[in-house]
């Protein structure tokens, strides 16, 4: 009964968290999307369900032979890709913002079990060592750091990775992995050493009691696996990766998530409600300042997206099937 009863409790709560986003973007977005004059029909462009439907009915079956057609082809385009590449391992990087629901989305990769090495946010300790030195990430040179750790973690390799982690493992031993228990890869034999009493770790596994974690059991167990993924919000385009891709060592795909903005920031302003007191005042009673630096952030990441987006619409020779 305490089970059902918990179930019940979650799901009410996910409903009001759910509620409140709506209501938030409902009131913002008005605010953070220009007005636009409607468009005539001869100046918008003819959308594919236009294609298909004239009065309400499919123009022809014709038009959707020809469709299906098309669609089958580049289906079997990139089965032949694929399968002239199955020999090797597979390397997934998933790319996303804050709050777009990308660790919902990791976890389809976290749960696949023994065949899949997943890492949950690795970039984090890369991003907080750069702050913590400089004050400020440099977006130029924090691009060229989170490129080469990721391509070390895609060779199984945690070297480099160490050098960020604060404090630094000793003898490869470490209690401050950020959201170590987000990675059941992590969390599993061999990689789960003995519970040691009286040394704290900060993210420790929750499904199982396990020691400080050893990042060369890690580094084997990674290269025990045929497929190996990562999560990160911290890439910001997805240019800076194409040494990753032009790397003959990797078999790397990647996987941009994208979600309505105006979400986003109904989503932030739920989760990090402090830092956005005055946003939901200007939701109610106010015009959002363009110079405020959460919209910058806002208006930066959808930038960023685009940008990588033409990249790959573009499918430049490096990024051909990946």
């Amino acid at each position: 009964m305490r089970i059902k009863y918990t179930i019940s409790l979650v799901f009410i709560v996910a409903l009001v968290i759910i509620e409140k986003e709506n209501n938030i973007i409902s009131k913002v977005s008005d605010k953070l999307t220009p007005r636009q004059t409607p468009q005539t029909p001869l100046q918008s462009n003819v959308s594919a369900p236009a294609l298909l439907k004239q009065n309400g009915s499919y123009s022809s079956l014709s038009q959707l032979d020809v469709i299906f057609t098309h669609l089958k082809r580049r289906l079997e385009n990139y089965t032949q890709r694929t399968e002239s590449r199955a020999g090797g391992r597979k390397h997934i990087l998933l790319m996303a913002t804050t709050r777009t629901g990308s660790s919902f989305v990791g976890e389809f990769f976290n749960q696949q079990g023994s065949n899949m090495f997943y890492l949950f946010e690795p970039l984090w300790h890369v991003e907080k060592m750069l702050t913590l030195e400089t004050g400020g990430t440099n977006a130029t040179a924090s691009a060229r750091a989170y490129r080469d750790v990721l391509q070390q973690l895609f060779l199984c390799d945690f070297t480099l990775l160490e050098t960020f982690i604060n404090p630094l493992p000793v003898d490869h031993v470490t209690t401050s992995l950020f959201r170590r228990e987000s990675s059941s890869s992590l969390c599993e034999e061999p990689v789960c050493t003995p519970f040691v009493k009286k040394v704290f770790e900060r993210y420790h596994c929750k499904t199982r009691r396990c020691g400080p974690l050893n990042l060369t059991l890690a580094s084997e167990s990674c290269r025990q696996k045929e497929h190996r993924a990562i999560k990160t919000v911290r890439v910001r385009q997805l240019e800076t990766l194409r040494p990753l891709a032009e790397d003959p060592r990797l078999d790397v795909k990647f996987i941009q998530l994208v979600r309505d903005p105006r979400a986003v920031l109904a989503s932030r302003m739920v989760a990090f409600s402090a830092k956005y007191k005055n946003w939901k005042k200007w939701a109610v009673d106010g015009e959002v300042p363009i110079d405020d630096d959460e919209v910058k952030k806002l208006k930066g990441n959808c930038d960023n997206i685009r940008m990588s987006a033409e990249v790959g619409l573009k499918q430049p020779a490096w990024l051909q099937g990946r």
